[in-house]
């Protein structure tokens, strides 16, 4: 890439994330109306199974996203908050399409020898959903507005799911503190 393209690059980055930034402003995030505001297409529909989502580069080369239409709404979002990150940070690396699945989250890395995408790409697109989603201002505003709410709570609000609350507040998610329950039996 060079230095010119480098710059016209930056220059994109940051004009769609100003324009995001206006969904950011109350919560539940209208993910599918950011995505359109950016010149993306969002679509629910069937997709194999396995595989959550995907972005792809359309016959007039725009771009669109699918979510898993069998997957729930919380998933779904997320997805195209994922596959947004994609489009603003990898856009370079889509070329015509790439599908995210649980693959993508798994420990082996050969799932990676398929796509130009690397592991650190998918942390940064799930970051991306994670921050796009449930960013912190927002989720001290919910706080204040509803002092009792919990964890599952706060997801219903925010639309999301509640490990991916858990995961945002920087606490374990349920099978995580299942497990670490399970280590604090005395097995004597």
């Amino acid at each position: 890439m060079e230095a010119a393209e480098i710059m016209e690059n930056k220059i994109q980055v940051r004009s769609n994330l100003d324009i995001l930034a206006r969904f950011t402003a109350s919560y539940p995030v209208d993910v599918a109306g950011a995505a359109s505001a950016i010149g993306v297409r969002v679509l629910i529909d069937e997709l194999p199974l396995g595989v959550s989502g995907k972005i792809q580069r359309d016959e007039r080369g725009g771009y669109y996203i699918v979510a898993n239409k069998a997957e729930p709404e919380v998933r779904q979002r997320f997805t195209i908050a994922h596959e947004l990150g994609h489009y603003i940070y990898h856009r370079a690396l889509i070329g015509d399409g790439i599908a995210d699945s649980p693959a993508y989250r798994a420990p082996d890395e050969t799932v990676y020898e398929t796509t130009p995408l690397e592991r650190v790409h998918e942390t940064q697109a799930n970051q991306f959903a994670a921050n796009f989603l449930m960013p912190r201002k927002l989720i001290r505003q919910a706080e204040a507005e509803h002092p009792q709410a919990n964890v599952q709570q706060l997801a219903q609000l925010f639309k999301v799911s509640e490990d991916a609350m858990r995961i945002r507040k920087g606490m374990p998610t349920k099978k995580q503190e299942a497990l670490l329950d399970f280590e604090r039996v005395d097995v004597d």
